[in-house]
C-alpha cells in the first residue's frame, strides 16, 4: 500500500461514559498492551457512505513522514436492537463490507476518550482531537 492509499478509520460512540474511540489490538505477542486505529485501504474499495454520517478529518504525518488520511464514522448501530432486527439484511452486508475493508476489526473494542488517547501512538492523537472537538460541536447544535 502507497502512502497515498492510507487511510485510518476512526470508529465512534457517544455513550454514557462520553465519547468512546473504537481500536483494534495490534496483537503483538511483545506488547499486548498495543492498540491501533483500523486502517485500511480507500482506493480498492469503494465507500457507501452517505455524507452525512463520515467525516473527514485532517491527514496526519507520522515520524517517517507517511502522509495519512482519516475518517471517522458513527459505530453506534448496534445499541438499538429494535432497528437492528429492522436492517438485519443490511447488516450483513455492511458487515462483509467493513471485514474487507478492516480485516482486524474482530480484535477491536471501544475505549473512553481518555483512555484511547493513552492507547494510540501519538501522531494519531491530533486526529482524536479533531473528533472530540467536531463531536462536542455537533452536540451542542443538537442540544439548542
Amino acid at each position: 500500500m502507497s502512502t497515498l492509499d492510507q487511510v485510518r478509520f476512526i470508529i465512534y460512540r457517544c455513550h454514557e461514559k462520553g465519547l468512546e474511540i473504537f481500536l483494534v489490538n495490534s496483537n503483538l505477542e511483545n506488547d499486548p498492551d498495543v492498540w491501533n486505529i483500523p486502517q485500511g485501504d480507500l482506493i480498492s474499495q469503494k465507500l457507501n457512505v452517505d455524507p452525512e454520517h463520515i467525516i473527514e478529518l485532517d491527514p496526519f504525518e507520522d515520524e517517517f513522514g507517511n502522509v495519512s488520511r482519516a475518517y471517522a464514522i458513527e459505530g453506534d448501530w448496534h445499541d438499538i436492537p429494535s432497528i437492528r432486527g429492522m436492517i438485519k439484511h443490511d447488516i450483513k452486508l455492511v458487515k462483509s463490507k467493513v471485514k474487507e475493508i478492516l480485516p482486524d476489526s474482530e480484535k477491536g473494542t471501544y475505549f473512553a476518550m481518555k483512555e484511547a488517547f493513552k492507547k494510540v501512538l501519538p501522531v494519531e492523537y491530533a486526529a482524536l482531537k479533531e473528533l472530540k472537538d467536531i463531536i462536542v460541536d455537533r452536540n451542542m447544535l443538537r442540544n439548542l
